[in-house]
């Protein structure tokens, strides 16, 4: 009996385990899925996709950017070891934060009247610091990274310099698309 009760103990912190470590994995995807889905839907709004990809269902979803991405993301998944995916992402997402930190520094200066949701304080303090902790994260990445990092980097800016560059719409002289419901902004 004493054993019998040893193994349901040993299954239920079995269980335990791997609802820990699960639970946490589909929350970072499903953010992750549904950060990226926004992004791709702002760059098909303002001409840098094309826009049929960011098209909206009549539950005013854009459904074609979060089955692609979800098929794209299961597909990496399947043949990329999760370590790498790490790598990868831990570079992308600090090197997005450091593009970050400089620019509210360059904003500040350059557009100081610029409407804002909020202020970051002791600029260029806070941004400066941020920014070397980002650079400091960055170097302790391992080399192949860096290679992977930069092939995709040249990808991103020959597609950029391919299609989102002359289809952009403030390259055209359009205003900017906003959010959805709400009237464009004009260029400055």
């Amino acid at each position: 009996m004493l054993i019998v009760g040893i193994r349901e103990s040993a299954r239920a912190n079995t269980v335990m385990v791997v609802l820990k470590l699960a639970i946490p994995f589909f929350v970072v995807v499903l953010t992750i899925l549904y950060g990226q889905t926004r992004i791709m839907f702002a760059m098909t709004r303002d001409g840098l996709l094309p826009r049929g990809f960011g098209s909206l269902t009549a539950r005013r979803t854009p459904a074609r950017i979060t089955l692609t991405f979800a098929v794209l993301t299961a597909v990496l998944a399947a043949f990329v070891p999760l370590t790498e995916i790490a790598k990868l992402v831990n570079i992308g997402t600090l090197f997005a934060f450091l593009i970050v930190n400089l620019g509210v520094i360059v904003l500040r200066r350059t557009q100081p009247d610029l409407p804002r949701g909020f202020r970051v304080p002791l600029v260029p303090l806070f941004p400066l610091i941020g920014a070397g902790l980002c650079i400091y994260l960055m170097t302790r990445l391992e080399a192949v990274t860096w290679l992977r990092f930069g092939i995709w980097l040249v990808v991103g800016l020959v597609l950029y310099s391919a299609y989102g560059r002359t289809h952009s719409r403030l390259q055209r002289g359009e205003p900017a698309a906003g959010p959805p419901g709400r009237e464009p902004v004009a260029p400055a």
